[in-house]
Parts: C-alpha cells; sequence; structure tokens
C-alpha cells in the first residue's frame, strides 16, 4: 500500500499492526472446527425432522451392535449438537475480540460562513479513528480463542458422556432381554415338566400336589415375563432418546458383550489419560482465557490513541478547502478501577485452576472406583462362566434324571432348575456389568481402551 497523501501514511500501518491477520491461537481453533464441521452440515437431521424410511434405514444401521448406536448419537443427539453450536459460536466471535473501533466520518455545516482571507467556508468533513493500546486487542483475541478452545473441549467432553450414556442404555436393554430369554427357557422347560406330571397323576404315579407347585412356578415365571415386557418399553425409550431416533423405530440389542477382560494399559498410563480428559482441559483453557483478560485489562492502563483527518469545504468553487490533520490520546486517570478489573481477571483464572485441580483429584478418585468394578466384574464373570453355570446345570440334570426315574422329588427339580436359572442371570449381569463399567472407563479416561490379550481373571 503505497499511499503517500493524506493521513494513510499514518492510519493504513496502525491498522495492519493493531487489527491485522488473525493469531495462531484464533487460526488453530478454525482449523479445529472445520475438521469436526463435516459431522453437522446444513443437512444434518434434528429430531424430530427424520422422514419415516430414514428413521427405518437408520434402525437398520443400527443392527452393527453398540459402536453404530454410539456413531448415531454423536451426529443426532441434540444434546451434543447444542454443545457444538457453542463452540462454533465461541469460534465466530474470536474476531470480534480483535475488531478496531468503528472509524468515526463527521460533517459540520457553518450556518453562517466564517471569511477567511481566501475565500468562505461553508463546512467540514472529518474522519476519525480511535486506536486502543496494542496489547488490548491482541490479549483479547487470545482470551476468545482460548475460551473456544475451552467449548471444544467441553463438545468433546460432552460427546465422551453421551457415549458411555448410550453404552448404559445400550447394556441395561441388553441384560433386560437376555434375562427375559432366559426366564421364557425356564419357562419350556417348566411346563414341559407340568406335562409329564400331568401323565404321571394319571397313572397314579405323581401327586397333584406336584402339579400345582408346578404351575405355580409357571405362573410366577409368565409374571415375571410380562413385567419385562413394560420394562423393556421403558428402557427403548431411554436408549432412542440418548441417540436421537424416533419414537417407534424398533432398537435392536444383537450383539453381547465382549469377552470380560482388564484394560491392557498400566495404570500410570490411564491416570494420565485421566489427567488428560476434555472436561479438565477446558479448565486450563478457560484459565488461559482469564490470563489474557488480565492483559487485556492491564492494556486500559494504559493510553490509546486517536488520528483523524478534516476537510473544509470552500464556497468558491475554484478555490480548494484546507485539509487539518490531528491526533490525540487518551489520559487513563482511573487506575484504581483498572486494577481492580485486572485483579478480578486474575481471581477468575485461580478459580479455574483450583476446579480443574478438583476435577483432577475426581477423575482419579473415579478412575479407581472404575477399575474395581472392571475388574469385579470379570472375577464374577470368569466364575460364573467357568464354576458356578457348570456345576449348577451339571446339578440339574442329576437332579432331573433321578427325579425321572423315581429317586428324585417335584420340590428339588424345581429348586434345581431355579439355581441355575439365577446363576445365568447372574452371568449375563455380570457381562452387562463389566461391559457398562468398560464404558465408563472410556468416559473417564477419555480414549478407547483395549483388553489384555490372553488375559485371566483368578478368583481368590
Amino acid at each position: 500500500m503505497e499511499r503517500t497523501t493524506g493521513k494513510s501514511v499514518v492510519v493504513l500501518p496502525l491498522l495492519a499492526l493493531v487489527g491485522g491477520c488473525a493469531g495462531s491461537l484464533e487460526s488453530s481453533a478454525r482449523t479445529e472446527l472445520r475438521q469436526q464441521r463435516q459431522l453437522y452440515t446444513a443437512t444434518h437431521q434434528l429430531v424430530g425432522t427424520e422422514t419415516s424410511s430414514a428413521a427405518e434405514s437408520a434402525a437398520a444401521d443400527l443392527e452393527a451392535g453398540l459402536g453404530a448406536y454410539v456413531a448415531f448419537a454423536l451426529k443426532h443427539n441434540p444434546e451434543i449438537r447444542a454443545a457444538f453450536e457453542r463452540w462454533q459460536g465461541s469460534v465466530y466471535r474470536i474476531s470480534r475480540a480483535r475488531r478496531l473501533p468503528e472509524p468515526m466520518l463527521s460533517f459540520g455545516y457553518f450556518l453562517r460562513t466564517a471569511e477567511s482571507p481566501i475565500a468562505p467556508d461553508q463546512g467540514r468533513i472529518g474522519l476519525q479513528q480511535a486506536f486502543p493500546w496494542p496489547t488490548k486487542l491482541t490479549a483479547g483475541a487470545d482470551a476468545a480463542s482460548a475460551g473456544a478452545r475451552a467449548m471444544q473441549a467441553e463438545f468433546e467432553a460432552r460427546a465422551l458422556a453421551v457415549s458411555q450414556r448410550v453404552a448404559n442404555a445400550y447394556w441395561d436393554l441388553w441384560q433386560l432381554r437376555r434375562t427375559r430369554s432366559i426366564h421364557r427357557e425356564h419357562l419350556d422347560v417348566v411346563r414341559s415338566l407340568s406335562q409329564s406330571v400331568r401323565a404321571r397323576i394319571a397313572s397314579g404315579t405323581a401327586m397333584l400336589a406336584d402339579l400345582q407347585q408346578i404351575d405355580l412356578t409357571a405362573a410366577r415365571l409368565e409374571d415375571g415375563i410380562r413385567g419385562m415386557d413394560e420394562t423393556e418399553r421403558a428402557f427403548e425409550a431411554r436408549l432412542r432418546e440418548t441417540i436421537g431416533l424416533e419414537p417407534h423405530v424398533v432398537v435392536p440389542t444383537p450383539k453381547p458383550p465382549e469377552h470380560a477382560a482388564l484394560p491392557s494399559l498400566g495404570a500410570d498410563v490411564l491416570r494420565e489419560a485421566a489427567r488428560s480428559h476434555p472436561m479438565i482441559a477446558s479448565r486450563g483453557f478457560m484459565a488461559e482465557s482469564a490470563d489474557s483478560s488480565a492483559r487485556a485489562e492491564a492494556a486500559d492502563r494504559l493510553p490509546s490513541f486517536l488520528v483523524g483527518v478534516s476537510w473544509m469545504i470552500s464556497a468558491d468553487a475554484g478555490m480548494p478547502g484546507g485539509v487539518d490533520f490531528g491526533a490525540g490520546v487518551s489520559l487513563p486517570l482511573w487506575q484504581g478501577s483498572y486494577s481492580d478489573a485486572i485483579e478480578a481477571a486474575r481471581a477468575d483464572a485461580h478459580a479455574q485452576r483450583a476446579e480443574q485441580q478438583t476435577l483432577v483429584n475426581r477423575a482419579f478418585a473415579e478412575l479407581e472406583a472404575t477399575l474395581s468394578g472392571v475388574r469385579d466384574a470379570a472375577r464374577r464373570v470368569h466364575l460364573y462362566e467357568n464354576t458356578l453355570v457348570p456345576q449348577a446345570e451339571s446339578a440339574y440334570e442329576s437332579v432331573l434324571g433321578a427325579y425321572t426315574v423315581g429317586r428324585g422329588s417335584v420340590a428339588e427339580t424345581l429348586l434345581a432348575q431355579r439355581d441355575l436359572l439365577d446363576l445365568r442371570v447372574e452371568l449375563d449381569r455380570a457381562r452387562a456389568d463389566h461391559a457398562r463399567s468398560w464404558a465408563r472407563l472410556e468416559e473417564v479416561t477419555g480414549r478407547e481402551l483395549r483388553g489384555a490379550a490372553n488375559h485371566e481373571v483368578k478368583n481368590e
């Protein structure tokens, strides 16, 4: 810009210096936003806007299992969408923080012309531009950029929390359906036993009391299954709400949990991952934002500048009007007030760092509790799979064989069946508990985890 007339020699370099290109923090924030925006394009469908065919197609995609549910939720859950929009808005507000004050164009007309030796002046046109102390804008932009990074971290933390909620709802529904399936299998066995006892009553080798006891067991099982049908509707509704799915779409739970194992990563690595959780990181970014705000407040204690130029409008068309150039400086007198604003920003930074440490301590405690839950659930799965359920199956087969040849009672057979039923239900509960604890562990550490290969959980 090689302009050499008027005040442009002074103003344009100042514009480039104070209100120039975006800083590295802002560029980084915008880059991160662009990488995520592809998930939330203009064609993104919010809850209640999907067509029926689209919803049915989405339900078909969910057959792939929990991973498909989480992916669907990340795109369609309105809570995540709201967090994304807040992050996006914070990024777009960065440029406002580094914006110069608007230039002022003024015009004045002399109602009474002042006669000059050369020509009468009829009016004046003026242009003024204010320039705050340079660090006012740069520190303000840094504060807004750090705030945007904090909103990004909160968006990521929200995504982790929703993923865990999806996993909890998914495994709750899976466990309920598995329990109902086991009860139905048990009901079929009880009904078959009832038919056998009826035949034996006809031949005089069984008593009516045996049949009544069996029918009572069957009635209780049927009532329990009907109760699970109602609970299933509530669990399905919760899962749909978590992922952002239409109310009428059936939600499948086709895949059982993977083999129960312990994390392949050591405790130290998990603790460092927990320390780096996005929600904890967001507090660090907020502290950086407050520090930058303190620098911006400190700039108010320093002078700001004003430059301007004015042109006189002459009544004589052949005689050009005069040009005046002026400059000014502000006098920041209220230093006490500015100092208070700086201290207030610093106090905000201290508060954010204190909250960050609180979250770190809480994360470490939650990590230990969650690891304990993973270990306990894995131990129970191993115990039920390898010891208790096989023993109960053998005991039931023995009691049933004894009853078939007339050397056992109905009460013993029903008790053995009940023990087997309870242990099979407990096995699936332990599997679901392990899956839920694993999802919580991934949420606490903020990363996907894999189980240790060839790891056996010993029962002590």
